[in-house]
């Protein structure tokens, strides 16, 4: 049995207002990632820390992770969140993790491009928003450590 075995599907969501009608819409950027870790650790961080607003999951992303498109399965690499949202050209071949509130996860292989969150959140269970990302860049495991809520 591997480290790493689940599958995690990654929303980007990122919000185009429309220059002649000024009227905003979202598109989400969809990414497969398997081989990671989703530990469910609420009740064991409420029960230590007191705080029951603690994250309710804590997914481990090995840097070498298996991304890639929901859509079309194509290959996709992870960019920072800065060049994620502000670039036009490399959105669709890439994914990121941000805790600024557009990116949400969803436990399994959930593709629903033209669904906005609170219809996922509906629809299915595990569904988690980005609230903290740690990059840990050293040793012989490198990876993300993302928690959500």
């Amino acid at each position: 049995m591997s480290m790493f075995p689940h599958t995690v599907t990654v929303y980007n969501v990122y919000t185009v207002t429309d220059p002649n009608t000024f009227k905003e819409q979202s598109v989400n950027y969809i990414t497969i990632l398997h081989g990671v870790l989703l530990d469910a650790t609420k009740g064991a961080n409420a029960r230590l820390s007191g705080m029951t607003g603690a994250d309710a999951v804590d997914l481990y992303i090995p840097f070498d992770v298996q991304a890639v498109d929901g859509v079309t399965g194509e290959a996709k690499s992870y960019i920072g969140p800065v060049d994620f949202f502000n670039s036009d050209d490399s959105r669709a071949e890439s994914w990121t993790l941000s805790d600024g509130g557009n990116t949400f996860f969803v436990k399994g292989e959930v593709v629903e491009p033209d669904r906005d969150r609170q219809f996922i959140e509906a629809a299915y269970d595990n569904v988690y928003g980005v609230t903290k990302v740690d990059e840990k860049d050293f040793g012989n495991l490198q990876h993300w450590e993302v928690g959500g809520k």
